[in-house]
């Protein structure tokens, strides 16, 4: 199953900050694969924030060189000269967490263009590939490039990511309106005493309020995504209590997993029934 993390602006999104949290908090409480990954190049992605470096490495590096690159870079130059097989994209990724999350990392070989044109070349043996090597794959996506309109188009499931500011909320609603029915919105540095509430925002544009979650703001977490530690740092505070001053923001990193998780079952076994009736 794939799912989107995206929004309608750049700023104020943090769109790679609570992909991170969420997955690996799925990773801890789930039994499910999940594979994680950017459709676009980036100076402090995914990577940075995981702490590959340090916790994991390649699970194979054969056939790789520079020009191609590793991870991402690799792995679309060899679907680009159809070098690859259902098993290609196991040497392509870092093990985050044991059998459970990985990462495709980049290694920033090629420039920009190239690789939103490479990415988006590609992008159909692509999910061929995530889609049969991971129960679950969580995709980065830009705000806008070559690829982000099929990912959003193909995914199962979309988390919007919005902040409390009226006229970036609206540009979404009036603008994107056909992504509703597969969205789950969470609202950043969220404010409960603010007027444009969950409450709100659900009752103003008839949204189910189950699918519009406050992001409250961790500064504490926002230096672990910044300094490569998430993964210590939601094992840490998954379970702390109510005097914690993360208790909130953690809630509501479990509260946004445990929302696309069902959504995920729900989808997995619409897709058995379908598959059954055909």
């Amino acid at each position: 199953m794939k799912i989107a993390f995206w929004s309608n602006v750049r700023e104020w999104s943090s769109v790679s900050p609570n992909l991170a949290a969420i997955s690996v908090a799925i990773a801890i409480r789930y039994p499910y694969s999940i594979i994680t990954l950017e459709n676009h190049l980036c100076n402090h992605g995914l990577g940075k924030a995981y702490n590959d470096r340090t916790r994991a490495a390649l699970l194979a590096d054969a056939g790789t060189n520079y020009y191609d690159g590793f991870g991402m870079e690799g792995l679309l130059r060899k679907i680009y000269r159809r070098e690859y097989h259902i098993g290609t994209l196991q040497s392509h990724l870092k093990e985050i967490i044991k059998d459970r999350l990985y990462y495709i990392p980049q290694s920033r070989v090629i420039l920009n263009d190239l690789f939103d044109y490479e990415f988006e070349h590609c992008i159909n043996p692509l999910f061929y590939l995530l889609d049969n090597n991971a129960d679950v794959c969580f995709i980065d996506t830009a705000c806008n490039s070559l690829s982000t309109k099929n990912i959003l188009e193909e995914s199962d499931l979309i988390v919007i990511n919005l902040c409390q500011k009226a006229s970036i909320i609206e540009d979404f609603f009036q603008r994107y309106s056909s992504l509703i029915p597969k969205a789950v919105f969470l609202i950043n540095d969220y404010d409960p005493h603010h007027i444009l509430n969950y409450k709100q925002i659900s009752k103003q544009y008839g949204v189910p309020s189950e699918n519009v979650i406050g992001m409250p703001s961790s500064e504490r977490y926002r230096d672990a995504y910044l300094g490569g530690y998430v993964h210590q740092f939601i094992s840490r505070n998954l379970h702390c209590q109510k005097e914690d001053p993360d208790y909130m923001f953690m809630q509501t990193v479990k509260k946004a997993a445990v929302t696309i998780i069902r959504k995920v079952e729900i989808n997995t076994k619409q897709k058995e029934i379908h598959s059954c009736g055909s």
